[in-house]
């Protein structure tokens, strides 16, 4: 018999709980796909680093052990990831972490499922059982092979960012994203109106250069949920997508409104700073919060007003929040570099002809 493991989050799909999807995920790897289950879930101790150890509860601290724990996993068939895409990323670090060539399915059961969007697996449409098309995915697709990025030694699908609009994706708490979903980020985005923009030095494949920015990106993926960032952005090139968003005037915020909130990818209604390029490689370090100038600082100063404004914190000792896959994850200074066909990812038939 073929061997699966199965790792989910117990908060996610919502109100519903595991417990209304997960013995249907079982029964049916097991009855349809022939698979033993080894069914583990994941809690707040559970990082990238031990999630395959904690599945095996195996130390990682000699090497008869660490033998151990990849014997155990080779003589795994499929992994299977339930949960969002904090869920996905873990699992997606530990299997390229450790070279495995283990199939991965994806089960999305967040609020972003970014990127379970970009290959195809999760699709916006109510009519759909999102559950019955992940499971049919996992046991008749094809496993394909995609980038991913890595950010201070940390494995990512989606993208990495810092700023203010990179703090926007990850302030919502879990209750606002169960009851509101993609609308969760809509009033966390409205505060970044309040927040100065941030002076960062960049060094992309060996060029530097200095840029004030309320936003720094670098993508694997064009969908990120509220917009596209990069129309350009593969999974299958072997590069990344370098965004930085830099706005001058009040009215460039507006631009960028247009942009994330339409389908076409061209800017809307004025051409808002907006610098994309491909990069294999990338350091970001803030420098400093800067003043904005004219009619920026002025509609900044209207919005802290009118939303009550809050105290923007400084910019200190080169040190400020980063984000991948939608989760904070360490500070300022980040060295992101691409991990080309890292790992094996179950995907439609027809998203394989592509």
């Amino acid at each position: 018999m073929k061997n699966a493991l199965l790792v989910y989050n117990p908060p996610s799909g919502s109100a519903s709980g595991p417990e209304l999807w997960l013995g249907a995920l079982v029964h049916k790897l097991s009855t349809t796909g022939g698979y033993n289950v080894l069914v583990s879930s994941t809690t707040r101790q559970t990082t990238a680093d031990n999630i395959l150890h904690s599945v095996y509860q195996v130390e990682s601290t000699s090497d008869g052990d660490s033998a151990s724990l990849i014997n155990k996993v080779e003589n795994l068939d499929l992994i299977v990831a339930a949960g969002g895409d904090g869920t996905v990323r873990m699992l997606l670090h530990a299997v390229a972490s450790h070279n495995l060539q283990i199939p991965i399915g994806i089960v999305p059961m967040g609020t972003g499922n970014l990127l379970a969007r970009n290959l195809k697996i999760y699709e916006d449409n109510i009519l759909i059982d999102q559950l019955d098309r992940s499971i049919n995915i996992i046991l008749k697709g094809k496993p394909q092979s995609i980038d991913l990025g890595i950010m201070n030694g940390q494995y990512f699908a989606a993208a990495a960012g810092v700023g203010p609009l990179s703090d926007a994706i990850i302030a919502p708490d879990r209750r606002d994203k169960e009851t509101w979903k993609m609308l969760a980020y809509a009033s966390s985005m409205m505060q970044t109106l309040t927040e100065s923009p941030v002076l960062f030095d960049i060094t992309a494949d060996g060029e530097s250069f200095r840029v004030p920015a309320t936003g720094i990106f670098i993508t694997n993926i064009a969908d990120l949920g509220v917009g596209t960032l990069s129309d350009t952005a593969s999974m299958h090139d072997g590069l990344l997508d370098l965004c930085i968003l830099s706005p001058r005037e009040f009215g460039d915020y507006v631009n960028y409104g247009f942009h994330f909130a339409t389908p076409i990818n061209a800017m809307t209604g004025g051409k808002a700073p907006y610098y994309v390029r491909k990069v294999k490689s990338v350091k970001i370090q803030a420098v400093k919060r800067i003043k904005p100038l004219g009619l920026l600082e002025a509609g900044i100063s209207k919005i802290k007003s009118a939303l009550g404004g809050k105290k923007q914190s400084p910019v200190t000792s080169d040190k400020l929040k980063a984000m991948i896959d939608g989760d904070a994850w360490g500070t300022t200074p980040i060295d992101i570099k691409i991990a080309p066909s890292a790992v094996r990812v179950l995907i439609t038939q027809e998203q394989e002809a592509l």
